[in-house]
């Protein structure tokens, strides 16, 4: 499975394109919001630029992931939309201020506003955070394994911009403020990607999905238990085995760490648990330096910002390996390889 074009929407750009331009140099759009934390301070996060304060959550969901869509399909005039799933990854059930009123309806929302048709029956949502991209991905597979489906769009929007979820985040002692700097600097984004079963031409630089890992971590954010970091590494395993390589062979990392203790412990315990050879160098790169946590877009804002790092020749390799992870404990990891045609 291939990754053949990408569509971005996010705080530093309203194109996949500007956006990891901005992000590769290092540029980040943190503001205040209006929106103040229990000791009275402004709480700052990133938000998408033209999308006002006053557009409340349905809407902004739905402008963020019709951007994301009609970046990425811009290009494909010639595609049957009718014979393409669409997938997009919500936040999680329960979550607060999260999509789970727009799961049934925003597929059909979104064909409206877009005046275009995907496929009738196999378009979805999916309600698993942080996670859902990759998920999202996955199912994109197993559809690509059919006759039926050669071309699928994954998806993923969230937003962090509304009281309720804030409100959430600051009962856990999750959101970064003057106060509380081991927490999550809020953020929103939407962000799609074209997958098919060949690549899209026979030369240039292709990016092949090579492998995927799933595992549940027992011991999430929000437990107080002993961390142990078993369920990234079990993932990881899998989708490592899956693309026949092992973690000193990858290139570098991405990850959804959003600034807490909490992501950056669980990084340093995959290493300890799957790293077996020596690498001098592994960067890690983090969307949410530039852009805050965004959610469910996360995973596909890493599938986004890796293409375009292959496709630029600025990526550390040609494998790349992506990390998510969700509150309520799913763990999902994706590898990339760059492929060189003649």
């Amino acid at each position: 499975m291939y990754i053949t074009e990408t569509g971005m929407v996010c705080p530093v750009g309203l194109s996949a394109s500007a956006a990891c331009a901005a992000m590769r140099a290092g540029f980040a759009k943190f503001d205040e919001w209006p929106f103040h934390y229990t000791q009275g301070g402004a709480i700052v996060g990133a938000a998408v630029p033209g999308l006002a304060f006053h557009v409340r959550r349905g809407p902004r969901l739905v402008a963020m992931l019709c951007g994301a869509l009609a970046d990425c399909l811009k290009e494909q005039a010639d595609l049957s939309m009718e014979q393409v799933p669409l997938l997009v990854g919500l936040a999680e059930p329960g979550r607060p201020g999260g999509a789970a009123d727009l799961a049934s309806t925003l597929v059909e929302t979104v064909e409206e506003r877009l005046n275009l048709h995907f496929h009738p029956t196999l378009s979805r949502t999916l309600s698993k955070g942080h996670t859902a991209g990759f998920e999202a991905l996955r199912i994109a597979r197993d559809l690509l394994a059919t006759s039926e489906v050669s071309t699928c769009v994954v998806a993923g929007v969230d937003s962090y911009f509304n009281a309720t979820v804030l409100e959430w985040l600051e009962q856990d002692s999750r959101l970064k403020t003057e106060e509380n700097s081991n927490g999550v600097i809020p953020g929103e984004a939407g962000a799609a990607v074209l997958v098919q079963r060949e690549p899209a031409s026979a030369t240039g630089v292709t990016v092949e999905v090579a492998g995927f890992g799933f595992a549940m971590e027992k011991v999430n954010v929000l437990s107080e238990e002993p961390f142990l970091g078993l369920g990234l590494a079990v993932a990881a395993r899998q989708a490592l085995a899956e693309a026949q390589l092992a973690l000193h062979e990858m290139d570098f990392r991405l990850s959804d760490v959003t600034g807490e203790s909490y992501g950056f412990k669980e990084q340093a315990l995959l290493l300890a648990r799957v790293m077996r050879g020596r690498r001098e160098k592994f960067p890690i790169w983090h969307c949410a330096d530039s852009i805050g946590d965004t959610g469910a877009a996360a995973g596909v804002c890493q599938l986004v910002r890796a293409w375009h790092a292959f496709q630029k020749g600025y990526a550390p390799g040609d494998g790349g390996i992506g990390f998510t992870s969700s509150v309520p404990g799913d763990r999902s990891v994706a590898i990339l390889n760059r492929e060189n045609s003649a």
